[in-house]
């Protein structure tokens, strides 16, 4: 998998007006690669705090640097019906979370220019989910904005399916991010839904909404996210995927016991044999984690971390429209006073 490509930035800015977001990144003269960051908490609140009440915040500086910007995107199928994931029990961060795909910065073009970063969307996307029919004889659907992406995610996984080719439509982003150099020379400028997360660790994420022309009756998704082996060998994580509807959504908020709006839990892992997924619904027995691994009465706990809040807000979901930051600001704010996210009835005694 690509490495990280990561280099702390000291000067950094978002300011907020009619709801849609600036960030400005300015880069040091030193960009040599480096490890990530690690989280930065107390500074997060501070940023949430004070671009919740003024509109603008310095989202880095000096003491508290941010690195470069990632990518990735969520997926919303034409049934109003989004594709996520379960992180899990062993995650280093967000452990039992439902995410949005996304992940690092790996190489100069995703640093320094605005193609490069699309590309990360697009990449982590297809490393993290796949989506075949339902047919018997399935057919691997390849969006036409992915396919090299696709198609190496596929080979990673030992799926060998026909194809057919997928439209793929933005939904429009509200945001703009505008990477600078040391000496304030504009690199390059991008539009995305913006975000920035201090908990677990400390970055800055470009996310796409992509559409398809699809219902969730039509496709399976498919978890493709893993790593290599020291050996060389691909180690697939297989988490859960989940669809998951936008109206059921509206009505869960975080720590929520899902499938209580009539619709069930739609949730899915896969298995490949010779070169034919296999896509099943896991079972579950106590105990069962949600959150922070933490014990809890039912195995499916809502819990939409950063990427997955921030995209919900985008579509103007009712409970998280206009309010990522406010969500945000309340997870981080909670975990540093030792409190609980999760309400007293879900929590196993």
């Amino acid at each position: 998998m690509p490495e990280i490509y990561q280099f702390p930035i000291r000067k950094a800015e978002a300011i907020i007006k009619d709801g849609r977001m600036t960030v400005r990144l300015f880069y040091p003269a030193d960009t040599k690669p480096q490890k990530r960051l690690p989280e930065n908490p107390k500074f997060g609140v501070s940023v949430f705090e004070d671009l919740v009440k003024e509109g603008f915040a310095a989202i880095a500086d000096e003491q508290n640097p941010i690195g470069p910007c990632g990518g990735g995107s969520l997926y919303i199928l034409k049934d109003d019906v989004i594709v996520c994931h379960r992180r899990d029990s062993k995650a280093p961060g967000h452990a039992m979370y439902h995410s949005a795909y996304s992940g690092w910065p790996d190489s100069e073009k995703a640093i320094f220019t605005a193609d490069g970063l699309v590309d990360i969307c697009l990449r982590e996307t297809a490393e993290e989910c796949l989506l075949v029919t339902r047919d018997p004889k399935p057919w691997l659907l390849v969006p036409k904005d992915s396919q090299e992406y696709t198609h190496a995610s596929a080979k990673r996984l030992g799926i060998d399916l026909r194809e057919r080719l997928v439209d793929v439509e933005l939904v429009p982003p509200t945001d703009t991010l505008e990477v600078y150099d040391h000496n304030c020379n504009q690199i390059f400028t991008a539009k995305a839904f913006l975000r920035f997360i201090y908990e677990s660790n400390t970055s800055l994420n470009a996310s796409q909404i992509r559409q398809l022309p699809l219902s969730s009756d039509e496709v399976v998704p498919i978890d493709a996210e893993g790593m290599i082996s020291k050996d060389g060998k691909f180690i697939h994580f297989n988490r859960e995927s989940y669809f998951v509807s936008l109206d059921e959504i509206a009505k869960m908020q975080f720590g929520s016991i899902m499938g209580l709006q009539g619709q069930g839990v739609r949730v899915f892992k896969t298995m490949a044999r010779d070169g034919i997924p296999e896509v099943y619904t896991p079972e579950y027995r106590e105990p069962f984690l949600g959150p922070d691994n933490v014990p809890v009465i039912h195995p499916h706990i809502w819990a939409p971390e950063d990427s997955l809040t921030r995209a919900l807000d985008g579509l103007g979901i009712p409970g998280y429209k206009g309010k990522w930051m406010e969500i945000e600001l309340w997870k981080e704010r909670s975990k540093l006073e030792g409190k609980s996210l999760l309400p007293d009835g879900v929590i196993k005694k």
